[in-house]
């Protein structure tokens, strides 16, 4: 398949950006000759991972109109500069289809896509959809969806043939090569220990971080090790000084090194964004899920309570957590046959070929 490209427009935050590289990543070991380019904005985690991952990234300056007056005025001509910078990505690049990851981002390109005649596929992970693929749906040829509830959010024309293929998984993740006892000690934990990993997306959690605060301390006390990412929000350096001489806790601000984190861990405690949820699963991790209340529509309660119904975890909110979650996760770690079960619940919902079958669509699509 020679001299052909694929554009994919993703980024914002991890759960849009990820499930995205996992498709690319797939296209790249099935076709290395098919190129796959990158777009997002420059102050973002795309900016770091996309070449991370070995991709080249085409930077466009565009953000959600904010309430301000001057947001407001400058919002058309900055929306307007981004749809052209994109047309003129694709003269050059000639892609011969697009893949959109959900993310506000994604509109101007899928806009330019459309103009110039680019099949586009929209990759929806949410059981509730954002308003990026809900506007840019009246212009795509297909849609990919994790849950199948999602699918009455769109327009019949484009619902009706939706494929629900789950959230695709950069494959690798959690390998199981490395032996939970050395992916402990490669983060300075006791090989020995039950493990709980601790995070809260890349920007963190401030519920999650705070209840770990109280609680990390008498965690280790009773002999679990912690692994414990607190995002960029967080001021990991005072964090550090304070449990510096609480052995068996290590804290970080991002973890890189996911595979080896998932590797060590017997409990996950994190939101609920549809890229996590797919990863438990992929590894069947039992969790310990608190949906973050800001998203839109509340989707993450919805994907969490899903979760729950199938056995997979347990779900506080975030203002349940100062009240129960001490009490809740210790009775979790108590019961090493609950965890058990939770995990074979949890395994039971992955979905190991999402990644084949989005990036399958885009290698077959010709202009």
């Amino acid at each position: 398949m020679p001299n052909t490209t694929i554009l994919i427009a993703a980024g914002g935050t991890g759960g849009h950006l990820y499930p995205a590289i996992a498709v690319a990543e797939e296209i790249r070991r099935e076709h290395p000759d098919i190129n796959v380019i990158f777009v997002g904005t420059r102050d973002r985690i795309e900016a770091k991972e996309v070449p991370r991952a070995g991709f080249p990234f085409h930077p466009i300056d565009i953000h959600a109109p904010r309430k301000s007056f001057t947001s407001l005025l400058t919002f058309p001509f900055k929306f307007g500069k981004a749809i052209s910078d994109c047309i003129s990505l694709i003269r050059k690049e000639k892609p011969s289809a697009m893949l959109g990851a959900g993310a506000y981002l994604s509109v101007p390109v899928g806009i330019a896509a459309w103009l110039s005649g680019v099949p586009i596929a929209l990759l929806e992970i949410n059981s509730i959809p954002g308003s990026a693929n809900k506007l840019l749906a009246r212009f795509a040829k297909k849609l990919f969806l994790a849950y199948t509830e999602a699918a009455s959010n769109f327009p019949s024309r484009i619902s009706a043939s939706a494929t629900v293929c789950g959230t695709p998984v950069r494959a690798g993740l959690g390998d199981e090569r490395m032996a939970p006892e050395a992916a402990r000690q490669a983060f300075g934990l006791d090989a020995t220990c039950t493990t709980i990993l601790v995070f809260g997306g890349s920007l963190g959690a401030r519920a999650i971080n705070e209840v770990m605060k109280e609680c990390a301390g008498t965690l280790a006390a009773k002999g679990y090790n912690i692994l414990w990412q607190t995002g960029r929000s967080t001021n990991v350096s005072e964090l550090q000084k304070q449990f510096a001489s609480v052995p068996n806790v290590h804290i970080t601000e991002y973890i890189y090194n996911m595979d080896q984190a998932y590797r060590a861990a017997d409990l996950v405690v994190c939101r609920a964004g549809a890229s996590s949820l797919a990863e438990l699963a992929q590894l069947g991790k039992p969790a310990l899920l608190v949906p973050w209340s800001g998203a839109m529509d509340n989707h993450q309660e919805h994907n969490a309570r899903s979760f729950e119904r199938d056995g997979a975890a347990i779900v506080l909110r975030d203002n349940e957590l100062r009240t129960q979650f001490s009490q809740t996760i210790f009775a979790l770690l108590e019961e090493p046959e609950r965890l058990n079960t939770m995990s074979k619940a949890m395994k039971q919902r992955d979905n190991p070929h999402a990644s084949k079958i989005v990036a399958e669509w885009l290698m077959a699509s010709h202009r």
